[in-house]
């Protein structure tokens, strides 16, 4: 039987049609939203941590293992709750947005997202923060349906920039989450609201960047619910009855000779770089002794960067090289780049805010050639009924990395010293690179027929 054609593409000319194009930006504008959000208050959880009384046993229990900073583990707990819920979650919605279609999960995930902000900016302990940060992490699943409505506008040959756009809404929300943050804890905003030095002024830093953040969700909201088209129609939808659990849905995904692969490759990369991530910032307050405000720059530099290569220079090499080429190279050059930002100081003694900038600007480089790369390679071997579920399972194997990376990069920090969570970093991306060359052939064949 024929394949239908895809309602989103002009078949005359072959592009998308211009209510398909109108689509694409909306989605990409609420994950952008959402994505501002998350860089506003993202920078700042170890100081929302200080507002809080840390409890005694908690403080006693961390010093069995060592831990002179307790509250610094708060600080990774917080994040592990949101990526653990987002672990669970994404599949979930990928899976309902394969059902309904994508438009409704997508406004049930941003109106969900705008309250889980609220009841952060308003939590009374650490507890409730922790609740808030989990339930975040439940909407925040909304990535890989945003994923699958790429993967439904796009031919497969155009993939790619599709979920570089999505890469590109990354890159800007975490240039211009952190500086809008810092803009709305400054002296100058804050003392619009509260009296400087008040009990009430150090809750302001938690409770006007949250507002703000819920704000913009909400935002994303009302566009989604005026704006967004159905990317999914009926015809192409799986029925309900048909459906298989999560379980036997996901061992059928790795039943699939590319995809399978592609997930651990997904998940390895994932976790080697959420190792760096992590430590980024503990790096460069510790042992390079740079400012905040010089570290924020950093970040700048960082975000400027996945900006341009996933929102356009993806496309082109893409274009030109391949998927497969392109996320070699990706992971061959992060892995470099890390071991050098890791041991720049032995290399270099005294190199200075300039080498960390261009280091840091080549991890940006080489981070933003692989992801998409990755999630273009998995949705094209994705069977067509089942492109948000399969995306779902490559958002979780990506957040598992994110579960363990954390907490692996602390525990090496700790324990060897601050050069070596980068130097285990690359090595496991190294090691993901192994398992992408061993299914060289099986990755670059013609996908299973769907």
């Amino acid at each position: 039987m024929a394949e239908a054609p895809n309602p989103n593409i002009d078949p005359v000319t072959g592009r998308l049609t211009p209510e398909a194009r109108r689509g694409v930006f909306v989605v990409w504008f609420v994950i952008l939203l959402d994505l501002l959000g998350f860089g506003i208050i993202l920078p700042s959880l170890a100081y929302y941590v200080t507002i809080f009384p840390l409890p005694q046993a908690a403080v006693d229990f961390g010093a069995q293992f060592g831990f002179t900073r307790p509250e610094a583990v708060f600080v990774g707990l917080l994040q592990t709750a949101f990526s653990l819920c987002q672990f669970v979650f994404a599949p979930l919605w990928g899976r309902l947005s394969d059902r309904v279609g994508r438009r409704p999960v997508l406004m049930a995930s941003v109106g969900g997202f705008s309250l889980a902000w609220l009841m952060f900016a308003f939590a009374p302990s650490l507890l409730v923060l922790l609740l808030a940060r989990a339930l975040a992490g439940v909407f925040a699943a909304n990535l890989s349906t945003a994923q699958a409505y790429m993967a439904d506008v796009f031919p497969p040959e155009k993939r790619a920039k599709g979920m570089g756009l999505i890469g590109m809404a990354f890159g800007i929300g975490f240039v211009f989450g952190p500086a809008i943050g810092a803009v709305l804890v400054s002296d100058t905003v804050l003392g619009l609201f509260y009296e400087p030095g008040s009990a009430a002024w150090a809750r302001g830093h938690l409770l006007v960047p949250s507002l703000f953040a819920a704000a913009l969700s909400a935002s994303a909201f009302v566009l989604a619910l005026t704006r967004l088209r159905e990317s999914l129609p009926p015809e192409r939808r799986q029925n309900p009855a048909e459906r298989k659990g999560q379980i036997a849905e996901l061992l059928e995904a790795l039943k699939r000779p590319a995809i399978g692969p592609m997930l651990i490759v997904n998940f390895v990369t994932i976790l080697g770089f959420a190792a760096l991530e992590v430590m980024f910032s503990q790096f460069n307050k510790d042992h390079l002794q740079l400012p905040q405000s010089t570290n924020m720059w950093v970040f700048t530099c960082v975000g400027v960067t996945l900006a341009i290569v996933q929102g356009g220079l993806i496309g082109r090499l893409t274009k030109r090289l391949g998927s497969p080429k392109v996320l070699l190279v990706g992971q061959l050059g992060l892995a470099a780049a890390m071991v050098v930002f890791g041991w720049q100081v032995e290399i270099w003694h005294d190199g200075g805010v300039l080498w960390v900038i261009l280091i840091s600007i080549g991890i940006g480089f080489f981070n933003g050639l692989c992801n998409p790369s990755v999630l273009s390679i998995i949705s094209t071997h994705a069977k067509k009924t089942a492109q948000g579920g399969t995306m779902g399972f490559a958002a979780s194997s990506a957040t598992l990395g994110r579960i363990l990376g954390p907490l692996l990069g602390g525990t090496i920090y700790a324990k060897f010293g601050p050069q070596w969570p980068f130097t285990a970093g690359a090595a496991l991306i190294l090691l993901g690179m192994m398992v992408f060359i061993a299914k060289w052939k099986t990755v670059t064949a013609s996908p299973q027929d769907s």
